[in-house]
């Protein structure tokens, strides 16, 4: 049995003459949570149609569950939960009404379906708008019921493609705690988003993609080893500081910014860093005035993956 979950080999997908994706070689691991980050545009949603079986690729490989996309499409479904980036039809169903007729679809008998509709309307906090149509709903309702939706049936596999796009601040902290539990109880989640802050606070891995092609993939803390951390540093003397950092192995780099110390850490040996600098400060008696990571290093890597500055 592989170790993918999801794995893809030479996925490519042509609209006309437009190329969108271009030999994607995507690796999911049993039991990760991979983010799927890149900015918009650059074929997320595109990849995401193509595993599970709403578009054709042009040429390549699907194997989900080491099933055939979309030749085995019918099963692989039933094991997979999917949320897609636009929300919900049925515009004149209630919330209740379509979870059922999606359980129903899904292949749960009826009172099954019903049960875990309720209990998912409490868990994605829509239950009390249970017969409220579709159509009387706010966008981050919609995304809600939606999500409610990608969990009917206990999947194994969860797709999400831009998960919080409509949700509130507030709303988005409480996707992200459910998505950590779903975690730990085992589940393959796929996310894609442009939002870093949110990947890197949720994935253990990450796939990259730029212009339909996939830059780079693999662990979050692996990706960020081989890059460093860089690290703001104000001391009441940074010519001392910038001289005792001098050819330590943990620092990559050290120099002066706008009056502050910028140090790149190498991540294999940064604990020394930590146990070397306060004692190298009490020694010298210098005051620290300022020690703050300077970019995230998912947002760093990015940065420097696509050579732009990244928002959000």
């Amino acid at each position: 049995m592989s170790t993918y979950l999801i794995e893809t080999k030479e996925l490519t997908k042509f609209f006309g003459k437009r190329n969108v994706l271009y030999h994607l070689n995507l690796e999911v691991p049993r039991g990760a949570v991979y983010g799927f980050l890149g900015p918009n545009g650059a074929g997320k949603t595109t990849t995401i149609k193509t595993l599970t079986g709403a578009l054709k690729p042009t040429y390549g490989e699907i194997r989900i569950f080491g099933m055939e996309m979309p030749r085995e499409r019918v099963e692989i479904m039933r094991r997979v939960g999917y949320m897609p980036e636009v929300p919900l039809a049925y515009e004149d169903m209630t919330i209740f009404e379509f979870l059922v007729y999606m359980g129903r679809l899904k292949g749960l008998p009826r009172e099954e379906a019903a049960r875990q509709v309720r209990e998912l309307m409490a868990y994605t906090g829509v239950g009390k708008l249970a017969f409220n149509r579709i159509k009387e709903l706010s966008s981050g309702q919609r995304q809600r019921v939606t999500f409610a939706m990608a969990l009917l049936g206990n999947p194994e596999l969860l797709i999400l493609d831009e998960p919080t796009s409509n949700l509130d601040p507030l709303g988005r902290m409480e996707f992200i705690g459910k998505v950590l539990e779903l975690a730990r109880a085992g589940k393959t989640i796929f996310i894609s988003s442009h939002i870093v802050s949110e990947i890197e606070r949720i994935c253990n891995y990450v796939g990259l993609i730029k212009d339909g092609q996939l830059i780079e993939q693999g662990r979050v803390r692996d990706l960020v080893n081989v890059e460093g951390t860089d690290y703001d540093v104000l001391v009441s003397d940074n010519e001392k500081l910038l001289a005792f950092l001098k050819d330590k192995v943990y620092v990559r780099e050290a120099w002066e910014e706008e009056g502050t110390l910028r140090v790149k850490l190498d991540e294999r040996f940064a604990e020394r860093f930590f146990v070397e600098l306060p004692q190298f400060l009490a020694r010298e008696q210098l005051a620290l005035k300022l020690f703050k990571p300077h970019t995230s290093p998912l947002e760093r890597i990015l940065m420097k993956r696509f050579n732009v500055g990244w928002t959000e």
